[in-house]
């Protein structure tokens, strides 16, 4: 065998077949210097949603307005570094707020 009928060979025996995976990252809201972040999100339905707090303190994801909470979920942050996630199964709009500080508010779009 030449030495070209080789390196072919060889180089042949190196190609490696890449298949795409389709890897599914939840979204992800981080609550940074008392805001949502980011305020408005947009999903599909079944979309589960991740929120971080990165701020030192309590905070709470709280479905609804200040003024009219509607219960669809709750969820405490206690602190730097502490995440929940809410599942989206239904199309809707979907305003939430902090209630320890009720300026702090976000909504979720789901299609």
């Amino acid at each position: 065998m030449r030495l070209k009928d080789t390196l072919g060979v060889a180089c042949a025996a190196m190609v490696i077949v890449v298949t795409p995976t389709v890897a599914r990252a939840e979204p992800q809201i981080e609550i940074r210097i008392f805001q949502f972040r980011p305020g408005r999100l947009e999903i599909k339905a079944g979309t589960t949603v991740a929120w971080t707090n990165q701020d030192a303190i309590t905070h709470t994801v709280t479905s609804g307005t200040p003024e009219a909470r509607n219960g669809h979920f709750s969820q405490r942050l206690d602190g730097t570094g502490t995440t929940t996630t809410v599942e989206f199964s239904a199309p809707g709009v979907y305003p939430y707020f902090c209630e320890r500080h009720p300026s702090m508010r976000g909504e979720i779009r789901v299609d």
